[in-house]
């Protein structure tokens, strides 16, 4: 609707610029971003000594792996396994700096300078492993309903192929990324922490 009004869709004259507003404070009801990737890598994964993320990609990992000779999904599971590879190689370079910074306490930025990576990664892991479930799922109502008759796809044939297009688009154009963040997380040094205040 903004781009519909352009720069008037700015303006109090909408309502739409109200909600625009409104809107932010979803992203701040439990405190910003850094925050709760903080919370996520300090009291979620490393208080409970990974146990629960364990399980989660455990869950990823056996979905991955299953039907390995399904070569309608074999690019979506493989990229998937991938990205949580990716991911688990990323709290294992945090807990490397964790566990340095007993005895040089300065490590424990490196740490700090992830917590948002590791949040944002792990959201785009579980949303890659949410849509290729449901790609699976509407790739068996397309194979129970057989080829679409001369009149044209249904409307429902046409919602499980647009399930399996946004699995596949996401698996070939998100979750590359995280590959990315694992070698920027273990590359992670303190150059930046070390800048003096005047720098800034």
């Amino acid at each position: 609707m903004i781009v519909t009004l352009g720069g008037s869709g700015f303006l109090q004259d909408y309502p739409i610029e109200q909600y625009i507003r409104d809107a932010k404070i979803d992203s701040l009801y439990e405190g910003t971003t850094a925050i709760q990737g903080m919370d996520l890598y300090f009291r979620k994964i490393v208080r409970n000594e990974g146990q629960a993320l364990g399980f989660l990609l455990g869950q990823i990992r056996d979905f991955a792996a299953g039907q390995a000779g399904n070569g309608r999904l074999k690019a979506e599971r493989a990229a998937l396994a991938r990205a949580a590879d990716d991911v688990e190689a990323m709290v294992a370079a945090m807990h490397g700096f964790l566990i340095e910074s007993s005895e040089r306490p300065p490590e424990i930025y490196r740490v700090g300078l992830n917590t948002t990576r590791l949040l944002l990664a792990l959201g785009d892991l579980i949303i890659g492993w949410l849509l290729a479930r449901q790609a699976e799922l509407a790739q068996a109502h397309l194979d129970e309903a057989g080829p679409a008759d001369g009149a044209g796809p249904s409307a429902d044939l046409a919602f499980y192929e647009g399930k399996i297009a946004a699995a596949r688009f996401f698996a070939a154009t998100v979750l590359p990324r995280l590959a990315a963040e694992r070698e920027i997380a273990e590359a992670t040094s303190l150059d930046l922490m070390e800048l003096p205040e005047q720098a800034f």
